[in-house]
């Protein structure tokens, strides 16, 4: 996964560490029983189409959730990932729908070189 390999000098960054999809079709079980459940755990709005979630840390360590719309960006870099190839997702500001403290999932990675993930 890139977005940690290189020295970002935004304080503001995000460094990128892994994504989720959450769609009718496919969301983490643990946040709901269905996709409408699991958008309330969120605080979303059930949307048709969908919604990527992209987790990383900040420069302080600190845990960000990204919601972004465009699902087919977050399903291809999961695919890349999942194939051992390296994939900078990085949603356009158009496609961020919010940004949510923390993360709704454990995630047991951590960005190099910056400090330990915490909320």
């Amino acid at each position: 996964m890139t977005g940690t390999d290189e020295a970002v000098a935004d304080d503001d960054a995000l460094y990128v560490l892994t994504a989720i999809l959450l769609t009718p079709a496919q969301f983490p079980s643990v946040l709901g029983d269905d996709y409408p459940a699991a958008c309330a755990a969120l605080g979303l709005e059930p949307y048709a189409e969908g919604y990527g979630l992209v987790l990383g840390q900040d420069s302080d360590g600190a845990r960000w959730t990204v919601v972004v719309d465009d699902v087919s960006l977050v399903a291809v870099a999961i695919a890349s990932w999942d194939c051992g190839m390296e994939y900078d997702l990085s949603p356009d500001d158009g496609s961020v729908v919010c940004a949510l403290p923390g993360w709704p999932l454990a995630v047991a990675v951590a960005a190099p070189g910056v400090p330990a993930p915490h909320d």
